[in-house]
């Protein structure tokens, strides 16, 4: 998908969330996490992407209103090895998240935030900064557990390049 598409997208998504006022969750502290599968779209220090191996995160958040939360992670980005080289990553995120539901059980949402990547390639390593974007929906099990299905969106600016690191990840969030 298109960066640009994708920032339309989660855009569009945050801004519809102030204007639906329908009960989503319960309002307070959250804490949830997901596996899944790592995308690197484009090579990172000389060694080149794909999709392989598993990705995760643990995250917790504080839902301020039925329609947004501030929430905060830790990411294992994935592994990729392929013959010209290893990538390893990881981070931690910041994120501001949107919730739009649409029924009794399921919500839209939408995150924006700032995110830090370490990436170490059999090339040497790097850190740094980048806007993290995300889409996806909740199936609300319970008034406290749901299930999330995502994909996100990381633009680390390392190895002087901005790295595009997919995630698509499966998990729970659980509701205090």
């Amino acid at each position: 998908m298109n960066i640009r598409k994708l920032e339309a997208i989660v855009a569009a998504a945050v801004a519809a969330t102030g204007l639906v006022a329908l009960p989503a969750h319960a309002e307070g502290p959250y804490v949830g996490g997901s596996l899944g599968v790592p995308h690197f779209s484009d090579g990172v220090n000389g060694v080149d992407g794909g999709s392989s191996g598993v990705s995760g995160k643990v995250f917790g958040g504080y839902q301020l209103t039925p329609n947004f939360a501030v929430e905060a992670g830790v990411a294992e980005l994935g592994r990729i090895s392929d013959g010209s080289g290893k990538i390893r990553s990881h981070g931690e995120y910041l994120d501001a998240v949107g919730l739009m539901p649409l029924g009794a059980n399921f919500s839209l949402l939408g995150s924006v935030g700032l995110a830090h990547a370490n990436l170490n390639t059999s090339n040497g390593d790097d850190s740094g900064y980048g806007v993290k974007l995300g889409v996806g929906g909740e199936y609300d099990l319970s008034h406290n557990v749901s299930l999330r299905a995502e994909y996100e969106h990381y633009r680390p600016n390392v190895f002087g390049d901005h790295a595009t690191i997919g995630q698509y990840t499966f998990g729970v969030r659980v509701g205090f």
